[in-house]
């Protein structure tokens, strides 16, 4: 489990169980997946950073559109005192776009995330899609 602990003034960011799918060479998009717990006594705004393996990236969360699943990209996303928030499949995701190298199982990538504004850089794994994800214990 990869733990990133960010001290603010008033705030604790934790992000744990980081990973970045991997797929095919072919592709030139993928996702990070991670858990956020703000243990802090404030919210916090986090936003997308940048990231040593792609172009850029972005923060969406999956929604249904007139009966379909549809991404939308999130500008910023607070994250309330004591809250968990799971970046997950289906769910709020960070994509990963134009991506500058072909990705294999155990690469480590590096990204960050914006903490209000102040860039913190997290370290995952890359799991291929043909292999389950890691495991947080959470339910």
């Amino acid at each position: 489990m990869l733990n990133l602990v960010v001290s603010l003034a008033q705030a604790e960011l934790i992000v744990s169980d980081a990973y970045v799918r991997g797929l095919p060479p072919t592709q030139k998009n993928t996702a990070a997946f991670f858990e956020v717990l703000n243990t802090g006594e404030a919210p916090v705004t986090l936003t997308a950073g940048v990231s040593d393996v792609a172009a850029s990236l972005e923060i969406h969360a999956h929604e249904h559109r007139q009966g379909m699943m549809a991404m939308r990209k999130q500008s910023a996303l607070t994250i309330e005192a004591g809250a968990r928030v799971s970046f997950a499949p289906g769910g709020l995701h960070l994509m990963l776009l134009n991506l500058q190298q072909a990705l294999s199982d155990g690469d480590m990538v590096t990204f960050s995330l914006r903490v209000d504004g102040v860039p913190k850089e997290v370290r995952a794994p890359v799991v291929s899609v043909l292999k389950s994800p890691p495991s947080s214990g959470h339910h």
